[in-house]
């Protein structure tokens, strides 16, 4: 079999795909800066992403100038991304009651999310956060939102009639226990702000969201989703299946370039709910990253990102703070040495 070599597509890049990984998703502003830099943006007409990656993919889709993809990345508080109270919690208990029930069963809120949403933290400041900088690339005159995926591929409701590009998110159906492939040809009608919310909620660690599947026209069933990596972290081979003459066919697509997290197997110490629910969904991970190692092919179209010591649900990070920098300065490192060796 024939080995990909990007020496002659430096520049022909038409596809993106991000893995999944949590706060290390910051690592990929630094890819970014390095691919427009090097003026290879300008051939790309599709992303993808799972989780971190899928927030990635989707700012990214806006096809705007790497400073302004930027700001809006920086713009979201990591603090606040893991949500004990969300507006439901805060509306319904008043601020007394809800002391008093903390002090009985710790964190009420989250317990009893755990036990009604399958999760322990909310995800609604992350979707409210993402839904507005969505609604800045439209024009409300023309549509007003929740912008879904047929609204993605349509530039005349775009500002400045600006094209997207084509935009893949990943999730997992936890009702049918498949994944599910978010985008323009399979979901047109889905709330992209949602899809990637989706993407994004670690099982247990976020609440899972129930979505009525009213927006394809087979079913109208209440389905359960939840983070995308539970089964497709890194989709790399995603543009890899076209369809021709009514036919889905495998063809390696020498023109995705992805970008993935170098897998770490280390001891890592249980001491709560938390860190059990994390461990697990790790191991998840592990069997894909097992998978990933044995395709060399994959292996070559992929940038790997060293993280270090960071945790992957670091919250406690800010942008110019030192783990920042750091997971910023090890994307654009990965980059250039990645294409120093083409």
């Amino acid at each position: 079999m024939e080995i990909f070599k990007l020496g002659d597509f430096m520049h022909k890049i038409r596809n993106l795909v991000f893995e999944g990984g949590g706060i290390h998703g910051i690592a990929y502003l630094g890819i970014l800066q390095y691919l427009y830099e090097n003026n290879m943006m300008e051939n790309v007409k599709r992303v993808a992403g799972t989780s971190a990656g899928a927030i990635t993919a989707c700012i990214t889709s806006f096809n705007l100038p790497f400073l302004e993809v930027k700001n809006i990345a920086d713009s979201l508080d990591f603090k606040k991304v893991p949500q004990k109270y969300d507006s439901k919690v805060i509306d319904i208990i008043p601020h007394e009651v809800k002391l008093y029930l903390d002090k009985i069963y710790g964190d009420y809120a989250c317990v009893n999310r755990l036990v009604k949403n399958y999760g322990w933290f909310s995800s609604e400041y992350f979707y409210q956060w993402l839904k507005t900088h969505i609604e800045s690339q439209f024009d409300k005159s023309k549509k007003a939102p929740p912008y879904t995926f047929a609204d993605f591929n349509n530039p005349s409701i775009h500002k400045d009639n600006r094209p997207f590009f084509d935009l893949y998110v990943i999730g997992t159906d936890i009702s049918y226990k498949a994944s599910k492939v978010f985008s323009y040809t399979t979901t047109p009608d889905m709330e992209v702000a949602e899809a990637v919310r989706i993407s994004m909620s670690i099982p247990l660690f976020f609440e899972a969201i129930t979505v009525d599947d009213a927006f394809e026209a087979s079913s109208n069933l209440k389905n359960i989703y939840s983070d995308g990596g539970i089964m497709r972290n890194y989709p790399i081979n995603i543009f890899d299946y076209p369809t021709i003459n009514g036919k889905t066919i495998y063809r390696f697509n020498p023109q995705t370039l992805g970008a993935r997290f170098k897998g770490h197997t280390k001891y890592k110490e249980v001491n709560n709910f938390l860190d059990f629910i994390l461990n697990l969904f790790l191991c998840f991970s592990k069997i894909q990253q097992d998978s990933y190692n044995e395709n060399t092919q994959d292996i070559d179209r992929s940038i790997d990102i060293d993280t270090g010591e960071i945790s992957s649900v670091n919250f406690n990070v800010s942008p110019g703070d030192e783990a920042y920098n750091f997971l910023y300065t090890q994307g654009y490192k990965a980059a250039e040495n990645y294409f120093m060796n083409k």
